[in-house]
């Protein structure tokens, strides 16, 4: 082994076999990582088992229910390694903890620290916004002195997106902690051979999106976009993809029964839950991808990049999480004028009836993802944190 190569621990909330957007994006930069020449170990709670995407990747388990425990256990492994660096994929409810957080991650940085480890800290959610109800305004306040606890303790922060690098930034500074870096998040499901050339007939509306059922997730703005669209379309066609989550979910539910009264129904497929390679042929071959959240076209998603990667032109809203110096309105995503269904509707039916836009948009997102949000680029920003 040689002195200078890295030894880094991920810690992660989940891992394989688990659903986990985190654990999947943790998988995906180890690998890119391990393939460079630096050892890299996951950390997380029990269950897991090798990641299909990264199956030669090391992973160690705590076996403990209760946060502070799964801490203790996954610090004695770490420090049996003798990592050079600790990477943190931060939630403020890791392993389960309240919503009024936890001290278990802190204390976790802060040890690293103590015994002489550089920690970074991948911040993937920060803390709750501001809320009248008293437990959710006592929550958003104990999450953020959780954040400021992490910033005490680590010697990067890193978020997904310029708008949250700006939101923390203040903490940062109170802190005394130096200034929020982002990281991109890469796709998830890679892009189709990241060329964008896979086989599907243009024009024919074939129209995705994908999401699980949950608070924030705007089914009610596609489905009503897709009756619109459906109705001046008729080979229009809608993929909803992803597992939705458990069906007694009462938002599962909901969305179940929409899509049962719906006007064009037998023209809808709900794809449930898939391997990833299969994800990525089902976004290679839509006309257009569907961003429906208030949060807008981001960084921080892990869908969007296979869309962009594939040449599958992206439909969003120019949101507040949206940066502006990438996302540029009909030049790498088309921005609905709002997050509703009339809105949605009239940005995809330009995005199929006009094949100069559609082609402009797909070009223009296949250089998005390849300067900014391919595996490599996002390895490269985590390693100049690094060194």
């Amino acid at each position: 082994m040689s002195s200078s190569e890295r030894r880094i621990a991920f810690v992660c909330p989940n891992f394989y076999p688990r659903t986990c957007g985190v654990g999947d994006f943790s998988a995906r930069l180890a690998a890119v990582l391990r393939r460079r020449g630096d050892r890299v170990t996951m950390f997380s709670r029990a269950p897991v088992a090798a990641h299909p995407e990264a199956p030669e990747l090391p992973v160690t388990a705590s076996y403990a229910k209760l946060p502070l425990l799964i801490a203790h256990d996954l610090a004695a492994a770490i420090l049996a390694g003798r990592p050079t660096d600790v990477v943190v994929q931060y939630t403020p409810q890791m392993w389960d903890a309240a919503r009024f957080g936890s001290p278990a991650v802190p204390w976790l940085a802060r040890r690293m620290r103590r015994a002489g480890i550089r920690v970074v800290v991948i911040a993937h959610e920060l803390h709750l916004p501001w809320e009248s109800r008293p437990d959710l305004f006592l929550a958003a306040v104990t999450q953020r002195v959780q954040m400021a606890a992490m910033l005490r303790n680590s010697d990067r922060l890193l978020v997904t997106t310029d708008t949250r690098a700006a939101l923390v930034e203040p903490l940062a500074r109170l802190t005394g902690a130096p200034r929020p870096s982002v990281i991109r998040v890469g796709a998830s499901a890679l892009p189709a051979n990241g060329t964008g050339d896979h086989p599907r007939p243009p024009g024919t509306g074939r129209i995705g999106v994908f999401n699980t059922a949950a608070m924030g997730k705007r089914f009610d703005v596609v489905l009503d976009a897709f009756a619109q669209i459906a109705a001046a379309l008729p080979s229009a066609e809608l993929v909803l993809l992803g597992d939705l989550g458990p069906p007694d979910h009462p938002l599962v539910r909901q969305v179940a029964d929409t899509v049962a009264r719906h006007p064009a129904r037998d023209r809808i497929r709900l794809a449930g839950k898939q391997p990833l390679p299969e994800i990525t042929d089902e976004i290679a071959g839509l006309d257009v991808y569907l961003v429906p959240s208030n949060t807008g076209a981001n960084t921080r998603s892990s869908t969007l990049p296979t869309a962009l990667g594939s040449g599958v032109p992206v439909v969003a809203i120019d949101g507040r999480e949206t940066d502006r110096a990438l996302f540029r309105d009909g030049e790498n995503v088309v921005f609905a004028r709002g997050l509703d269904g009339a809105a949605f509707a009239e940005a995809c039916l330009s995005v199929l009836r006009d094949r100069a836009l559609a082609a402009r948009v797909a070009e223009g997102g296949r250089h998005l993802y390849q300067q900014h949000l391919a595996w490599d680029r996002v390895a490269d920003q985590l390693v100049a944190e690094l060194s």
